[in-house]
């Protein structure tokens, strides 16, 4: 069979755009550092980095979640301490005024401290993280407790239900109180108001009512201590899902570069292979065009 001009020259030129086309797949693979550039280059490969760029996503949104969380829970834990160490100031107070050798200036002296310390109590209920205030549970954007001047403070505006914050897809932190649990608990009236009783018992030399309040300061310290306890344990889920995150995101970022990067080794021999085959394609292209119509004749 005799085999044409234009049909050799054809299968030559074929063979040389394979061989190039081979030659800059490798090329692109060494110089990106990355084995797919598009789904057809591997099908079920990029599946696979679908799934895990879809995994990486969330583990990163997880992760930020937690970041936002712990900085909350600092927060609150900084408070809760804060109202322990106000209620203990308050207990104090309290006690100086007992007895009935306290001369007026002493039981004035003890109610303005107790005064004091109840302003200090309303200013850490109100506290507010990035515009939200965290004893108003659900309605955050509520102020739980508030004042007109230096009247009375009100009831707790707040809601009864809390906010939770998913930091993973079973695990959930508390990240909005209830404050009225925190005040007032299964108590008759809030710890506003027993401070009101307290003050004035305080400045009348009333020893029961001196005792009445300060058995209210030591359940709301008990209340107190339990909350900050819990938040002590959240803070602990938290970092340990940190670090859980953290190895999750290795993990998964480990099989992508499986799937996506290139074996450097392999694509550079590759290369190597495919250079020395393009070079004999356009040898073998070269020697077919340098032929003359006598050669064909012959």
């Amino acid at each position: 069979m005799r085999l044409t001009f234009n049909a050799q020259n054809r299968n030559s030129t074929a063979g040389l755009e394979g061989a190039a086309t081979r030659l800059m797949e490798f090329q692109r693979q060494v110089s990106t550092g990355k084995r797919i550039e598009k789904p057809s280059d591997d099908p079920s490969a990029t599946l696979g980095a679908i799934g895990e760029h879809t995994e990486t996503a969330a583990i990163d949104q997880y992760a930020r979640a937690t970041d936002s969380v712990a900085s909350r829970l600092a927060v609150i834990d900084t408070v809760l301490s804060d109202l322990i160490v106000q209620l203990e100031r308050g207990q104090v107070a309290a006690a100086s005024a007992r007895g009935s050798t306290k001369t007026q200036a002493q039981r004035d002296a003890a109610a303005t401290d107790l005064e004091g310390i109840r302003d200090t109590l309303f200013s850490d209920m109100n506290t507010a993280f990035n515009g939200t205030f965290v004893f108003s549970g659900s309605a955050s954007t509520v102020q739980p407790y508030t004042r007109v001047g230096s009247g009375p403070i009100s009831a707790y505006a707040g809601s009864t239900s809390e906010m939770v914050v998913d930091i993973d897809q079973h695990r959930e932190i508390k990240i909005a109180f209830n404050g009225q649990l925190v005040t007032q608990g299964a108590d008759a009236q809030d710890v506003f108001a027993e401070f009101d009783d307290l003050i004035a018992a305080v400045r009348a030399g009333d020893d029961a009512g001196i005792e009445a309040g300060m058995s209210a300061l030591e359940r709301m310290f008990d209340r107190v201590s339990t909350a900050q306890g819990r938040v002590g344990a959240d803070q602990r889920t938290i970092d340990e899902q940190k670090v859980r995150l953290s190895e999750m995101r290795r993990a998964s970022v480990k099989r992508l570069s499986a799937l996506e990067d290139t074996n450097m080794a392999q694509a550079i021999t590759g290369m190597a292979q495919a250079d020395a085959a393009y070079k004999a394609a356009l040898g073998a292209v070269s020697s077919v065009t340098r032929m003359s119509l006598m050669d064909y004749l012959r």
